[in-house]
């Protein structure tokens, strides 16, 4: 290593699953290589042990700094976690590797030394002097799969599918990284080709590529499949000039689940009104405000998708207590359908009769359904004017007009069911409503709730133009994070199926031209007395019904 190489700020980065048989010798070669080196470790809650045993270790080596994560969140978000991890920390270089000994440390001290002249190193098995233990179909398949790369995208290197990788931290700043999902083994390759169109200099270095020292492979077979769907994708990005983006947006603040400082932008905000003039309309049921979208950010160390916190209105409960929605009075008899196939769905999972709190109980349309079932109910809704109507609608139910934060100290009794629907992604901390809604129930009781999928199909396919990317939303969970969240605050999540509304034809038309660009909705919205008034049930899958039991 020279001299000028030992004086830069170096980080060393593996990710884990399952490895505990080669920590102690991966880190031995690494600071026996680079001794100045900190290393950065993510686990995914391996289940050998490896993430006890790193944690262990940390106690007593200042140069090991150890992330936990609740469960495998792809091989791509660790990666960009490490490079979001070095920019925020000062490093001055950054290299990344395997963890199951594939890759020698010794040659570290290489890769740094390249570095002086390119902002990007990769190690190559097929360039020459490189060589591979792979052998028979499994290398063929890797050569055609390089070669393919190089031929397509352009990239004159002879490696794309390694992380036997170094980086100059200080250019990675103009890489926009809004690209990175649930990636597999297919983020190496895309990696480099956005690295490209950035304008970083790359550069490789033959290296050999060992056979790994112990456990399993976590390739899934699928992965080949994904990664020549990403390298067509890209070769067609590459041709229609969109493989070049802006500089990537950190979001420096805490995720409002798991606390990590780890987020970064999903989604531009893209605001059609002026903030300032945001009222009570917005955050209605009935909403038609789709054409604004908030800035969104993910958090790579939990998954949760939210808006972070100056996005957040300082006023949230004044305007839900403002909330008049006449758009859903006129839709009543549409709603009550929703309602009562609601009631339906979660019937199984209830004893026979029992106590039931709505939080969130709007107009008390559920809680008339629950009432006809033999059911004791109980409403918590923040509208002034939800509250009044549900109450003159049926005196005898008991509604606590205020927020759940509030309300929740008057309701002392506890509950054999709560239920919430479409709340939850609308308050300021998801991770307290949950724990607030365990301390009002019974052991054992149900908590049934819906919410949005931002991992179904339908959302991924519509990306930042998902209708329910709206101002009045402030979370967006999947399947995985709310089971997490769910788990920590004492439930066991026992049922998830797609959630079914009802719409009339007349309604969705509606919705569907408020989210288009006001010429187009100026231009539609004479066609809509057109449209008849047919009620159809609309389940796209990107709403959810979680059903979660008390431990």
């Amino acid at each position: 290593m020279s001299l000028s190489t030992a004086l830069y700020k170096t980080l060393i980065f593996f990710p884990t699953y399952n490895e505990v048989g080669n920590i102690y010798k991966l880190l031995s070669g690494i600071w026996a290589a680079c001794p100045i080196a900190d290393v950065l470790v993510i686990d995914d809650n391996s289940t050998d042990g490896t993430g006890l045993l790193l944690k262990e270790l940390a106690l007593d080596e200042k140069r090991l700094t150890v992330i936990h994560r609740p469960r495998k969140l792809g091989l791509g978000s660790a990666h960009f976690m490490a490079m979001f991890y070095a920019i925020e920390h000062g490093y001055d270089r950054l290299v990344t590797m395997d963890a199951d000994l594939s890759h020698d440390p010794a040659d570290i001290p290489r890769i740094l030394s390249v570095l002086e002249d390119a902002d990007f190193v990769t190690g190559s098995r097929y360039m020459p002097g490189g060589s591979c233990d792979y052998s028979g179909y499994r290398k063929q398949l890797s050569i055609m799969a390089n070669f393919s790369a190089r031929l397509l995208t352009g990239v004159k290197v002879h490696e794309f599918t390694t992380s036997f990788r170094g980086f100059k931290v200080k250019p990675l700043s103009k890489v926009k990284f809004n690209w990175v999902g649930n990636f597999g083994y297919s983020f190496f390759l895309e990696s480099i080709v956005r690295f490209y169109a950035a304008g970083l200099t790359i550069q490789e270095i033959p290296i050999h590529f060992y056979n790994r020292h112990s456990g399993n492979s976590k390739i899934p077979s699928f992965e080949i499949f994904r990664g020549a769907l990403k390298l067509t994708s890209l070769t067609i990005a590459k041709y229609l000039g969109k493989n070049k983006s802006d500089p990537s947006q950190y979001i420096s603040e805490a995720c409002a689940n798991c606390g990590g400082q780890y987020l970064y932008e999903l989604f531009p905000e893209d605001i059609k009104e002026n903030k300032k003039s945001l009222d009570s309309n917005v955050y209605k049921c009935s909403s038609m405000s789709h054409a604004s979208k908030p800035r969104v950010g993910k958090c790579l160390q939990c998954g949760l998708v939210q808006v972070p916190q100056d996005g957040h209105p300082a006023d949230l409960d004044k305007l839900y207590e403002d909330v008049v929605d006449s758009e859903y009075v006129a839709n009543l008899h549409v709603k009550e359908k929703t309602f009562a196939f609601a009631f339906e769905q979660i019937r199984p999972f209830l004893p026979p009769k029992g106590s039931l709190l709505e939080i969130g109980s709007y107009c008390g349309l559920f809680l008339k359904q629950a009432k006809l079932a033999g059911w004791q109910c109980t409403g918590i809704e923040p509208s002034q004017w939800a509250a009044l109507y549900a109450h003159q609608a049926d005196p005898d139910l008991r509604i606590f007009n205020a927020p759940f934060e509030v309300a929740k100290h008057n309701v002392t009794e506890p509950f054999d069911v709560i239920v919430s629907w479409d709340v939850i992604e609308h308050v300021a901390k998801p991770s307290v409503f949950i724990r607030d809604a365990a301390s009002l129930l019974k052991s054992g009781g149900i908590f049934a709730f819906s919410t949005m999928d931002i991992d179904a199909n339908f959302a991924k396919l519509l990306g930042k133009h998902w209708p329910w990317i709206m101002q009045m939303h402030l979370y967006y969970f999947t399947i995985p994070v709310l089971k997490d969240m769910l788990a920590k605050e004492g439930f066991e999540l026992i049922h998830t199926e797609s959630y079914r509304h009802y719409a009339s034809l007349k309604y969705m038309y509606k919705k569907f031209i408020y989210s288009l660009p006001s010429l187009w909705h100026k231009t539609l919205s004479k066609l809509g007395v057109l449209v008849p008034e047919i009620i159809l049930p609309v389940t796209l899958g990107d709403i959810k019904l979680f059903i979660a039991r008390k431990i």
